[in-house]
Order: C-alpha cells, then sequence, then structure tokens
C-alpha cells in the first residue's frame, strides 16, 4: 500500500476561508480552469455576480493558504424551505426547531485543490459560520458532477406522490406556517422560489444536505469489510441504513449483484418483465447515488468458504469479508 503527502499540505494550519472580492478573480479562474474545463466560465461568471451585485441571491467564498486561492465555494442566500420540507423526509434527519429560518442555503458550487482535500470539513464548517448559516443542502440533478465534498453529506429521502392522478388530489391540506423570526429579510432572494411545494409531483433532483453541528463532530471510520449479496429490497435497504448513519462512515461496503443495480437493467417500467419493487422506484434508485458511495460488483456468488471469509463468485475469483449479509430475496 502506497501513501502520499504532498508537501503543501503542511501548511493546513494556514488556511482561512474569507468572502471573495474582486481581487480574488484572476486565482480563482486559474483554479476553476485548472480541474474544471467545461464549465468554467459559465462558473466565473456566476461567481462574479454574486460578488458584484449587492441583490444576488448568493454569496461567494473563498479559501487561501497566504495568498493563493485553494478552494472556492457559491451558496445561496435563502432556499425555498416550504418545498424541500413537502418533497422530502427532513423532519427524519433535522430537527427544524434547533435551525433559524435564516439558516438554511444551498452549495451551488464548490472547487477544491486536490491537495487540500482532508481539510474539506474544516472549510466547510468555516464557510458555514461566516454565512451565518447552520444547514446546508445539495442538490443532484441527472447531470450534476459529483463535488469532491460529496462524501461528508448526507441524503435525504424523498416522498413519494400518488402516480395515478392526472390532477392535484381535491381535499384539505395542511399547511404548516414557518416561523421566519424577526430579523428574517423578506427581500431576499430565494434559491427555487418558482417551485410549487403542493404540486404532488416528486423531486427531479436527490437531496443531500449537512449541518454545522455533524462537520463539528468527525465521522468514526469503518473500514469493516461489508458485502451483501443481492440487490433486493432487503439488501438496499440495509446499506441505505447503513450510509445514513451520520456518525460512522463506512468505507468499505460492497454489494454483489448480477447487472449491478436494478435500475441498472430496466431502464422504465415498460422494459422491465418482472415485478417491480414496492419498495424502490427507478428514481430513487438513481437518487440514492449507490454507485458513488459503495463498490457494486456485477457479478453472482457460487460459495461461501466461512472458515476464511471468503465468497467465490461465479468467474472464479475470491472476495473476501467481515460481515456477509445474503440478501437474495425470493
Amino acid at each position: 500500500m502506497l501513501y502520499l503527502l504532498h508537501r503543501d499540505y503542511l501548511l493546513e494550519q494556514d488556511i482561512s476561508i474569507t468572502r471573495t472580492t474582486a481581487d480574488d478573480f484572476e486565482s480563482i479562474w486559474q483554479l476553476i480552469e485548472t480541474n474544471e474545463r467545461a464549465n468554467a466560465n459559465e462558473t466565473m461568471t456566476r461567481i462574479k455576480t454574486a460578488v458584484t451585485k449587492v441583490d444576488s441571491g448568493y454569496m461567494s467564498f473563498c479559501a487561501r493558504v497566504y495568498n493563493t486561492v485553494v478552494a472556492t465555494f457559491l451558496i445561496s442566500k435563502d432556499v425555498n424551505l416550504e418545498y424541500l420540507l413537502s418533497h422530502f423526509h427532513i423532519q427524519d434527519q433535522i430537527l427544524l426547531n434547533e435551525h433559524e429560518r435564516r439558516g438554511h442555503s444551498r452549495l451551488v458550487y464548490s472547487m477544491i485543490n486536490p491537495i487540500f482535500q482532508k481539510s474539506t470539513r474544516f472549510m466547510l464548517k468555516e464557510l458555514l459560520r461566516l454565512a451565518g448559516k447552520t444547514c446546508l443542502y445539495f442538490e443532484i440533478m441527472d447531470k450534476t458532477v459529483i463535488p469532491t465534498i460529496f462524501q461528508e453529506l448526507i441524503h435525504i429521502r424523498s416522498r413519494r406522490f400518488p402516480h395515478f392522478l392526472e390532477r392535484k388530489w381535491d381535499h384539505e391540506r395542511h399547511d404548516p406556517k414557518i416561523d421566519l423570526g424577526e430579523d428574517f429579510d423578506a427581500n431576499i432572494p430565494v434559491d427555487g422560489a418558482d417551485r410549487d411545494p403542493l404540486d404532488e409531483k416528486e423531486s427531479p433532483f436527490a437531496l443531500y444536505f449537512t449541518t454545522r453541528r455533524l462537520l463539528s463532530e468527525p465521522k468514526i471510520l469503518k473500514n469493516a469489510r461489508i458485502v451483501v449479496v443481492g440487490a433486493s429490497d432487503a439488501g438496499i435497504s440495509f446499506v441505505e441504513a447503513l450510509l445514513s448513519i451520520s456518525y460512522l462512515n463506512f468505507s468499505n461496503i460492497t454489494l454483489v449483484s448480477p447487472g449491478g443495480l436494478p435500475h441498472h437493467l430496466a431502464l422504465d417500467k415498460k422494459s422491465n418483465l418482472k415485478a417491480s419493487s414496492t419498495s424502490y422506484t427507478n428514481e430513487e434508485l438513481k437518487k440514492l447515488m449507490l454507485e458513488s458511495r459503495i463498490n457494486v460488483v456485477d457479478a453472482r456468488m457460487t460459495d461461501i468458504d466461512r472458515d476464511d471469509k471468503n465468497i467465490i463468485l461465479h468467474d472464479g475469483k475470491v472476495l473476501p469479508y467481515d460481515t456477509l449479509i445474503l440478501t437474495m430475496g425470493i
């Protein structure tokens, strides 16, 4: 096993987070252009707008080591919290009474120099402190580039809505009033203000989050080799439950299943002639982003060596485990 350490990482203690100014544009451009050439111009325009326009709905921050910019962040000043509450199980993860209404924000963009990725938690914590925020959300669309901070975020399950209706339900709805607080500025542009909290349609994006409190508590690293055989509802639910534990970081989870995950085999319900899952739709499986969070092995288990704690795959390969979970389904 090989370990690498760049000498510049020894300057980690000198990292400082500040609001972006016009003097930082050139350094930020070099950072973005070096690591992301595809949308560099569009990203730079959004950062400049956040800095130069007071009425912008976004804030820009950067991390420096001395006079060198090593990270840049773009967050929203406010979010459409009513939409997020009606479309995601946020209350299962967050005690909303402990967060002020103005304490919610969305991470729009982030870029960190790979040398300083180990300091991601510190940067995010300082970012929230300077912005006066306590909860940070991140939305993942179909073509969203997964940022390096993804491993620090926690998934929030989306709510289900009836799909057999062609119009909204004609029933009385509970409309909870959110306490905005005395110092809430109604003139601040709301990110996602055009989204209807009562549209009764599943959200087109996956939602992840972190809080200042979670960033202040280091995750306990679990290197145990956990092997789950079978991508049934039970197997996926087990993996999802492990990944949802906010204070644990499971670094070695492997899912073994012929064909990979269920949504890899059937792109839609019409192409799937078998009985579909009653617990996960294809859209929900995509939003879990398991391919980016665990190891998915397209294989079939043929034997178990319990003495040496190995499983034998159909191609003769051996996969060791510390904990083996069998969830092949019916």
